[in-house]
């Protein structure tokens, strides 16, 4: 059984987050990307993972980069890489300065697990900023540098102004209401997109999460709003596919990039 933490937690852990920019398609959507990650990987990346994981699954540590950004605030630039809509893509010199970015960090981390000299405690804590990094650099907004990644883009949602306990915003769509209109829990989620994988013969495409960013930032312009934007049943079902898209490539590029590094 998958060890999840409560969403009052969750929650808590998200009021006191101070960018909340950095949070990412919710708990649902992680869950759904490691489920889809796990059923890509090899026999022997598995079985290299037993000794990061016990007996729990990717999904388990999927949002351990989001838990401690509280106690490590300086982990919290890397979540996400602000482009600017008015430039020509992503500059690693202008949007990572000092590698405080997703692209680099994923980069990073990916070479940190993939060393066996490296300390356990350091591959370990890799592992799971991998498992949430790959995640937030396929959702749009993550590559947004305007109004904090849609952030302080207030809109309703299905005409309804307040999501939970918060006023509604475009970032907060991506990362959950749009997930939550589809009716269901991730584990029939992503069932669901590995049939679409299949059907459709999807790859995970480039190797370089620059272009991910990029190819985020590129959704993120075709989706972003004026301010006060009813989102309503047009917008989720032109956008519904790339949620799932997205959602999808990004399974796919986890297992990919642990296969390469573990998979040996």
């Amino acid at each position: 059984m998958r060890f999840r933490a409560p969403l009052a937690v969750v929650a808590s852990i998200a009021l006191l987050c101070p960018n909340p920019q950095a949070w990412s398609w919710g708990t649902e959507g992680h869950y759904i990307i490691a489920d889809i990650a796990w059923d890509h990987l090899t026999e022997t990346t598995r079985l290299h993972l037993r000794p990061f994981l016990g007996h729990a699954t990717l999904a388990s540590i999927s949002l351990w980069a989001d838990d401690i950004r509280g106690p490590r605030p300086e982990t919290s630039p890397w979540h996400y890489v602000n482009i600017s809509p008015s430039s020509g893509g992503y500059d690693p010199q202008k949007d990572c300065p000092e590698e405080n970015c997703i692209v680099a960090q994923i980069n990073k981390s990916a070479k940190i697990l993939g060393d066996p000299g490296q300390p356990f405690a350091e591959r370990s804590e890799a592992l799971k900023f991998l498992v949430h990094f790959v995640a937030d650099a396929t959702m749009p907004f993550h590559s947004y540098g305007d109004a904090r990644g849609g952030n302080d883009i207030p809109v309703s949602v299905f005409g309804s102004a307040q999501c939970g306990d918060r006023n509604c915003n475009l970032h907060g769509v991506w990362d959950s209401q749009l997930i939550d209109h589809t009716g269901m829990k991730d584990h029939r989620y992503a069932h669901q997109l590995e049939d679409m994988i299949a059907a459709d013969h999807l790859q995970p495409g480039s190797t370089d999460p620059a272009v991910w960013a990029n190819e985020s930032f590129q959704l993120a312009k075709k989706a972003v709003v004026a301010p006060h934007t009813n989102i309503d049943e047009n917008y989720y079902l032109r956008e519904r596919p790339v949620v799932d898209q997205q959602l999808a490539l990004a399974g796919l590029r986890l297992a990919r990039l642990l296969n390469e590094e573990l998979g040996h």
